[in-house]
C-alpha cells in the first residue's frame, strides 16, 4: 500500500506535463538506497509511466541520503529520493529543501548483529554500520542503541560504510559488529545466521521526492 501511494504521488507530480511523446524531457533523479522503498520510482520507469508523460527519466544511485542530498544541492539532480532526516538536516543548514511527494510514513529497520552478539552488553565497545551521518540509517541506529540502553558514539561507535549491500558485506566480513538494515536485507542477514538485536519502527517521514526551491527558483 505504501509503495502504491508513493508511485501514485510520483505519477501525479509529473502527470501535468503535456509533452508530445516525441519530445521527451530528460530528467535525472537520485535515489539513496538499493531497497524496496525505491521500488515505486523504478516501477514508474519500467512500466512507461514517466515516458507516457513526456519524461526520459534517469535514476541514479547515491550511497546514502546525505550523498543524494549533496547531489541535489549541487544541481547534479533536480530531484532526489531521500528520507525525512536528510531534508531536515539540509534545512537546518539554511537550504530551502522541501519534500514534494511521499508515501512512506513509517520507518522500519533492524539492528542486525553478528551471531555471537545477542545482548546490549556484548555489543558495547563495538561498532554499527550505517550509510552516512545525517541519513535515515544514522537516525535509526541512534534510536536502536538508546532503546538498548546504550549511548551512541560513547558505548558503541557508528561508522559510515555505504548502502545496504555494503553494510551487509561489512557485517558478513566482520568489519563491524552490527549494521542497520532494511526489511529485505535483514531477512538475508537472518538467513546468514546473524541476530536481530533490535527492531525499530517509528512514525516517520520515510522516502520521498526532495526538491530545493532555492536552486530551482
Amino acid at each position: 500500500m505504501k509503495a502504491a501511494i508513493l508511485a501514485i504521488g510520483l505519477f501525479m507530480l509529473f502527470s501535468f506535463h503535456s509533452v508530445a511523446p516525441a519530445q521527451l524531457t530528460r530528467l535525472t533523479v537520485g535515489y539513496s538506497a538499493i531497497g524496496a522503498v525505491h521500488f515505486p520510482a523504478w516501477m514508474a520507469k519500467e512500466s512507461g509511466i514517466f515516458r507516457d508523460n513526456g519524461l526520459d527519466m534517469q535514476l541514479v544511485y547515491f550511497r546514502g541520503g546525505t550523498t543524494a542530498m549533496m547531489a541535489l544541492l549541487s544541481r547534479e539532480t533536480p530531484i532526489s529520493e531521500v528520507a525525512g532526516p536528510s531534508i531536515v538536516s539540509a534545512s537546518l543548514r539554511g537550504t530551502d529543501t522541501v519534500m514534494i511527494a511521499a508515501g512512506f510514513v513509517t520507518a522500519d529497520q533492524w539492528l542486525m548483529s553478528r551471531p555471537d552478539i545477542k545482548t546490549a552488553e556484548q555489543l558495547k565497545g563495538g561498532s554499527v554500520a550505517i550509510a552516512r551521518f545525517g541519513g535515515l540509517a544514522d537516525s535509526m541506529a541512534r534510536i536502536a542503541l538508546q532503546k538498548l540502553g546504550l549511548t551512541p558514539m560513547k558505548d558503541v561507535a557508528i561508522v559510515q560504510i555505504g548502502g545496504l549491500p555494503e553494510r551487509l558485506s561489512a557485517l558478513d566480513k566482520g568489519k563491524v559488529q552490527a549494521a542497520m538494515l532494511g526489511t529485505g536485507d535483514s531477512f538475508v542477514a537472518e538467513k546468514k545466521g546473524f541476530y536481530s538485536l533490535m527492531s525499530v519502527s517509528v512514525p516517520y517521514q520515510g522516502v520521498g521526492a526532495g526538491y530545493d526551491t532555492q536552486v530551482h527558483s
